[in-house]
């Protein structure tokens, strides 16, 4: 008989590429994902995954149910949703998707809302997890399934080593945001072309805080947060600070959550009305 958990795990596979990075979102045991998915392929008859050295791969008759598979997380996680959005209590449970730290800090923030409300449990998602209840986010574009407000203008300025700011044929470090990796690239690749007619890229990294060490590494000059690495410099003759924007997002149906609006007001107030640049 089909159990939902076997389909909730070939979901959280098929949409991490691997077990072991599905097991981390779920918060479960490697070995747990690997028999909740072996015993749906054993129930459909069906094999759901190639097993390669770079990963799992989804074979076509993965394919071809993955999509339904999809479907029925989604109104599982609308449920869910649409009962916690119920729950006025302000104790519980409070899911959270936060920035990288270097690119912002938000431990201070948190320690503040739990010793007002020690009540609420706090727990961090995986950064590309869909379960969180706050997401707490860098983009200028917020998805238009949540809704929040935008809460700081972020800066940020090239920089590296002062022997990598003065190589004549500058080296570039990319970095990718796990959210929005697509959008974050493209950012950075814009305002290179605005400095530097043909780039040349040395490194493409997994994160900020991964282009900050290559930066300290001497790779070269990354686009980073400004203020939070003082053992870097800003590039000669560098253009003006480009900002990004640090959002407070929920979905609509938890909006009456007693703990998503606790967290929400008071994530407002420590950050407005004053103008906050690189927070932390």
């Amino acid at each position: 008989m089909l159990q939902w958990d076997q389909v909730r795990y070939f979901v959280a596979v098929a949409r991490a590429g691997s077990v072991s990075r599905a097991a981390t979102r779920l918060g479960v045991s490697h070995a747990t994902v690997l028999r909740q998915v072996a015993r749906l392929e054993q129930t459909l008859a069906t094999p759901l995954f190639e097993h390669r050295q770079t990963g799992y791969r989804i074979t076509r008759e993965g394919q071809e149910l993955l999509r339904l598979a999809e479907e029925m997380a989604a109104n599982a996680d609308a449920l869910a949703r649409r009962a916690a959005g119920r729950d006025t209590a302000l104790r519980g449970e409070l899911r959270l998707r936060l920035p990288d730290a270097s690119i912002c800090d938000l431990l201070p923030l948190l320690k503040g809302f739990q010793d007002a409300h020690p009540g609420i449990f706090l727990q961090f998602t995986d950064p590309v997890s869909t379960a969180a209840d706050i997401d707490l986010r860098i983009t200028d574009a917020p998805p238009e399934a949540l809704v929040g407000r935008q809460l700081a203008r972020l800066s940020f300025i090239f920089q590296g080593t002062a022997s990598a700011g003065d190589t004549p044929r500058q080296r570039w470090i990319l970095w990718r945001d796990p959210v929005e990796p697509d959008a974050t690239l493209a950012w950075q690749t814009r305002t290179l072309a605005a400095l530097t007619r043909e780039p040349h890229i040395a490194l493409e990294v997994a994160s900020h805080a991964d282009a900050v060490a290559a930066a300290r590494a001497g790779f070269g000059m990354a686009l980073l947060a400004a203020g939070r690495s003082p053992d870097l410099s800003p590039l000669p003759d560098a253009p003006a600070i480009l900002p990004r924007s640090l959002w407070l997002l929920t979905h609509p149906d938890l909006r009456r959550s007693g703990r998503v609006r606790a967290f929400m007001t008071y994530a407002t107030a420590h950050f407005l009305p004053a103008a906050v640049a690189n927070p932390g």
